[in-house]
């Protein structure tokens, strides 16, 4: 599991996330229900705040693997500055493009954007 969080693809601390996912996969006789009721209770300390989902793949190859997917995130930099930077946009958009046409329009463009603040 802390071999899985620590190959994330972004950056961030788990406790910041309201969802998780986690999948073992293996061989059947190695995984254990015990062993699938474990992970979860471990990503569970580690992400207190998340609703966490799981599951077990037995497969023929030969390596336990461990498959975690956060999601939610709540504080993480990357992901605020990608706000930050939307926002700034949108600001000279409107400025722009409220001359040729109608802030209603602009609006409509931009209304699946979902604030942060």
């Amino acid at each position: 599991m802390d071999e899985a969080i620590g190959e994330l693809s972004l950056k961030c601390d788990a406790s910041d996330s309201r969802r998780a996912l986690y999948l073992l996969s293996g061989p059947s006789k190695k995984i254990s229900m015990d062993m699938v009721r474990d992970i979860g209770g471990h990503l569970k300390m580690i992400a207190p705040e998340a609703v966490i989902r799981g599951g077990d793949y037995p497969r023929e190859k030969d390596l336990l693997e461990v498959t975690v997917i956060l999601s939610e995130l709540t504080d993480v930099a990357k992901i605020m500055s990608y706000f930050t930077k939307t926002i700034e946009l949108i600001s000279v958009a409107k400025k722009e493009e409220g001359k040729e046409r109608g802030h209603r329009e602009l609006d409509v463009d931009f209304k699946d954007i979902p604030s942060l603040l």
